[in-house]
């Protein structure tokens, strides 16, 4: 499964958080880091996959250092991609694969196509 890691601690203490990641034995073998980003704030996203709860308590020592928060989560890229391109055939070949049901597909492709055709963006959310 994959899980965004969220950790809000203070840019000051950034030695503290490196001790605690550095020190002890390395996070269990199912844990397999996708990305992690420094946003320039009090904030760093660590974007992984793990099937253990033994990699979430690993985790768990950020909150010696801040305030951790875990949550999987659900890869909607493609879809993204999609949207910001307009590509409704995209949009819906999306759908197909995650085996969405033709009614649910007609009804989020139309849906979107009154978006992008919509006079307005007040136009498009009422629509909605």
């Amino acid at each position: 499964m994959v899980f965004v890691g969220l950790l809000y601690m203070e840019r000051a203490h950034d030695g503290r958080f490196w001790s605690v990641l550095w020190q002890g034995a390395p996070p269990p073998t199912d844990f397999k880091l996708i990305a992690a980003y420094n946003l320039m704030t009090d904030l760093r996203v660590i974007v992984f996959e793990a099937e253990s709860t033994a990699t979430i308590r690993f985790l768990d020592r950020f909150n010696l250092v801040g305030r951790w928060s875990c949550h999987p989560c659900l890869d909607q890229t493609e879809g993204y991609r999609a949207a910001f391109a307009r590509d409704l055939d995209a949009f819906e070949a999306f759908l197909r694969r995650r085996g969405a049901s033709d009614a649910v597909i007609r009804r989020s492709v139309e849906h979107r196509r009154r978006a992008i055709e919509a006079e307005s963006l007040e136009a498009a959310l009422r629509d909605a």
